[in-house]
């Protein structure tokens, strides 16, 4: 371990037999259990309302929870002033995009999680700190004003690589695109979204993703783990469907039947409010995918570019016409 990683773990009652580096996280084999030490960027206000939605999950639902310091704090500071958080870790295999057992119980173990993680406001047995709640359409609007942006510098270069020219030549069918999403997102009502999320207290993972669900065994029996929960937000269960669904059906080329395994595994548990189904339709109808590669671009060094770019353009183009034929299908 280095001096920064030592002076953190010593902050904690914790006797430490070895560590090892994990994805951006030092893992410690502790005489307690498995322990992970991770970076926090967060507010810390955010802390004690995680740790107490963490204490929620029961046996069947795993998640790694914070643990407190010498000083009954969730988090540390380092010499440099950084913040460190570490939390219980839950073991496990990591959820495979390939496997449909595995997406069927992420989207089955994700609707537990939203259930519950419904805190209403009036309960007085849980630290509210001030989040505010996240509107899509915000997030949509700031996205296509950087895609007219991109669109304009494009424009206006000389000399185009390959990738420029392919990428111009389909930018007004996918700018289009998200000009009308984002004006049917900005038809919807701020005030009443804030208010249902508000009023019912949703909270949602914030990053749900295949490599945050991981499965194991302990002597209850099988187990399903949720991790990284650090990234949670103030936003209806529509947010992590999204996501998660987005990415598994670029994987799988948008299949239908794929989209209706991973439908009824979580509403099989859980039904979207109409309210929570318009946004779930409006953010898949808006196109994200493009938008990350012309990001991607727009803020890389343009003297070169990788082909995976130019490969992920192709892919989207390709798969365009079975998106559009599973959005009509079940989010029209």
């Amino acid at each position: 371990m280095n001096d920064k990683a030592v002076n953190v773990l010593e902050q904690y009652d914790l006797t430490i037999n070895r560590t090892f580096k994990g994805r951006g996280t030092i893992i410690c084999d502790t005489q307690q259990g498995m322990r992970v030490l991770k970076e926090y960027r967060g507010r810390t206000e955010k802390l004690e309302l995680l740790y107490q939605l963490q204490c929620r999950l029961n046996d069947s639902l795993k998640t790694d929870t914070l643990v407190r310091n010498k000083e009954g704090a969730l988090f540390v500071r380092d010499i440099d002033n950084s913040i460190y958080i570490l939390e219980e870790q839950v073991e496990g295999k990591e959820c495979s995009y390939k496997s449909e057992e595995d997406i069927v119980k992420a989207f089955g173990a994700m609707a537990k999680l939203h259930l519950k993680f419904m805190i209403p406001a009036s309960d007085s047995n849980y630290t509210m700190p001030a989040m505010p709640v996240f509107f899509y359409a915000d997030e949509m609007e700031k996205h296509t004003m950087e895609c007219r942006r991109v669109k304009n510098y494009l424009k206006r270069l000389r000399n185009k690589t390959d990738f420029e020219r392919a990428l111009l030549q389909e930018y007004d069918y996918f700018l289009d695109r998200a000009i009308e999403v984002t004006r049917r997102a900005r038809e919807e009502s701020r005030a009443e979204y804030e208010a249902y999320v508000n009023s019912n207290g949703l909270y949602c993972h914030g990053d749900y993703q295949y490599h945050n669900v991981v499965f194991g065994k302990s002597g209850g029996g099988a187990y399903t783990g949720i991790i990284n929960l650090e990234h949670f937000a103030h936003d209806s269960g529509a947010r992590d469907f999204y996501l998660l669904f987005r990415k598994i059906s670029e994987k799988c080329d948008w299949s239908a039947d794929m989209a209706q395994c991973m439908l009824n595994a979580y509403q099989n548990r859980r039904v979207f409010p109409p309210i929570e189904w318009r946004s779930l339709c409006l953010r898949l109808a808006y196109p994200e995918k493009f938008w990350k590669i012309i990001n991607f671009y727009y803020n890389s060094r343009k003297s070169w570019m990788p082909n995976r770019n130019y490969d992920k353009l192709e892919s989207l183009i390709r798969q365009e016409k079975n998106r559009e034929k599973l959005l009509n299908k079940f989010f029209a």
